[in-house]
């Protein structure tokens, strides 16, 4: 009898272990849930509105039992984490977050899961290129952001807003030191130089991200341009020290995040009256993407959480929530701050390293000057 016993207990765990040891891209997506469900956890490295995420996946913990961990940190030092581990048997990562951009430094299919639109249930309808990084399946977008213009609504009115270069630098001369922009510290206002550097110099091949001198020689234009500006304009601190300063009076615009500016007004930090909008000659937008390391501990659970983030259901909430451009085409954009007409004059990064040159020309050619 005690042989019996132990025998059916063999014959239990090795069908147990076996299970678990089943390669996860062969199996069913109901046996992936029920793994997911054994699992129990998911480890996710996000680096941005960590607090306001662990609040927004308690949907997902009371759906599928699983916890969603998010650990402090910022990108950089997630993504170093990555590559510092990738080569361990298990590593601690379960999903990683980057920007679009960013991805291409880690785009070694052997160090991710995948690919995942074959993987995930509605794969096929997803986004796996975006701000010029195509993740070949592996990284599937899930928050979608754009840069625009923010403008207090209760001191400019619509009609009066520049939506030209030339309006530009006539707002610049009719309202001197009203229009600020960041250069270090987010997005908003490099998004803004690229903006002007692409409106100057038409014929370059961005998307290549060639950064060799006869490319780089070719925008003097643009920083003749906005040194034509420099005694009308403020350079800001940051993103945030941007909007500070819009909300409390100082300035009349600035670049900004549609995102970020519809979840300071979400906490009641910034008044409603602050709008967002894409000047006609466009502004840069992109997003971050998801991926789950090939050495995660938990990979059914972070396929099961990677397909509850990008679901339409969830999507739509990220929409009303954070503003996001959702990454799903059958989620609702209802809360969008820029309207679909203005949307339609985004356009994506300069691909690395030229977009990365180009901030770093205006800091040479204009702010150092």
């Amino acid at each position: 009898m005690y042989k019996h016993i132990v025998g059916l207990a063999l014959v239990l765990y090795t069908g147990l272990s076996c299970a678990l040891a089943q390669d996860i891209t062969t199996m069913s997506w109901p046996q992936i849930v029920a793994q997911a469900k054994q699992e129990g956890q998911v480890n996710w490295f996000n680096w941005y509105f960590q607090d306001r995420f662990r609040q927004q996946v308690s949907s997902f913990e009371a759906q599928y039992g699983i916890k969603v961990r998010i650990p402090d940190g910022d990108e950089k030092s997630n993504i170093n984490k990555f590559l510092a581990s990738k080569t361990e048997a298990v590593g601690d990562i379960d999903v990683l977050s980057v920007g679009g951009a960013d991805f291409r430094q880690l785009t070694s299919e052997k160090s991710f899961l995948g690919p995942l639109n074959t993987l995930l249930p509605d794969g096929a309808k997803l986004r796996y290129r975006i701000e010029g990084t195509d993740s070949h399946g592996y990284g599937v977008a899930f928050w979608g952001n754009q840069s625009g213009i923010a403008y207090d609504s209760q001191r400019i009115n619509e009609s009066a807003l520049p939506r030209t270069l030339e309006q530009f630098a006539s707002f610049m001369q009719q309202h001197p030191n009203q229009f600020g922009l960041n250069v270090e510290n987010g997005g908003s206002g490099p998004a803004f130089i690229e903006a002007v550097v692409r409106a100057q110099v038409p014929g370059v091949d961005y998307a290549s991200g060639i950064a060799d001198a006869s490319v780089l020689e070719r925008f003097a234009p643009a920083w003749r341009w906005f040194n034509q500006q420099k005694e009308r304009f403020i350079i800001t601190a940051s993103n945030a020290d941007s909007i500070t300063r819009l909300s409390a009076g100082e300035f009349l615009l600035v670049p900004a995040w549609e995102d970020y500016v519809a979840g300071l007004q979400k906490k009641n930090e910034i008044p409603k009256q602050i709008r967002v909008y894409i000047p006609d000659f466009g502004m840069p937008g992109g997003g971050n993407i998801v991926a789950i390391p090939a050495n995660a501990p938990h990979k059914a659970a972070a396929l099961v959480f990677i397909h509850w983030l990008t679901q339409a259901s969830t999507q739509s909430m990220f929409n009303q929530v954070f503003a996001v451009v959702p990454q799903n085409p059958d989620a609702s954009a209802d809360a969008a701050l820029i309207s679909a007409t203005e949307r339609q004059n985004s356009f994506t990064w300069a691909a690395k390293p030229l977009g990365d040159r180009i901030k770093e020309q205006f800091i040479e050619h204009v702010v150092l000057k």
